[in-house]
């Protein structure tokens, strides 16, 4: 090969090096909605399917007899399930419970966050799923404050 072309390779390797090194993984915006349960795998059962098409070809040299060639063409199907079970998983049914009940939480920390930003504003027909889960969040009323005269 030509000395150019190590040239352009060794260029393209370094362009590449400095983005991989330059760039930096997306983060949400609020620190309590990274994910936290990433570990957590349970058995998996899924299906698959295969389609093999292909041929064979056996000269008669092969075979030990015969004229020409033979030629065998073979198509298949697989059907099958696979099951995947990880060994060594941390995944206790009290923390699936835990996590699940974190991601709930999350969820309307940030709905509560939304509603309280959008609350006065108003909203078309195309934002009716945010009236209807926003319907519920008002603000605490005030208590009574009753004033006593001191004489």
């Amino acid at each position: 090969m030509d000395k150019k072309y190590y040239t352009y390779m060794s260029l393209l390797i370094v362009i590449v090096c400095a983005l991989a090194f330059w760039t930096k993984p997306a983060k949400a915006a609020n620190e309590y909605l990274q994910s936290g349960g990433s570990h957590c795998q349970s058995a998996t059962l899924s299906p698959y399917v295969e389609y093999n098409k292909g041929s064979n070809d056996s000269g008669n040299a092969d075979n030990g007899g015969g004229s020409g060639s033979q030629f065998n063409n073979s198509n298949g199907v697989r059907l099958g399930l696979q099951l995947n079970i990880p060994l060594g998983s941390t995944c206790t049914k009290k923390y699936k419970r835990t996590m699940l009940t974190n991601e709930l939480l999350k969820q309307q920390l940030e709905l509560l966050k939304m509603c309280a930003r959008y609350k006065d504003l108003v909203l078309g027909p195309e934002f009716a799923e945010v009236k209807r889960m926003c319907a519920g969040v008002q603000k605490k009323p005030e208590p009574l404050k009753i004033k006593v005269d001191e004489k």
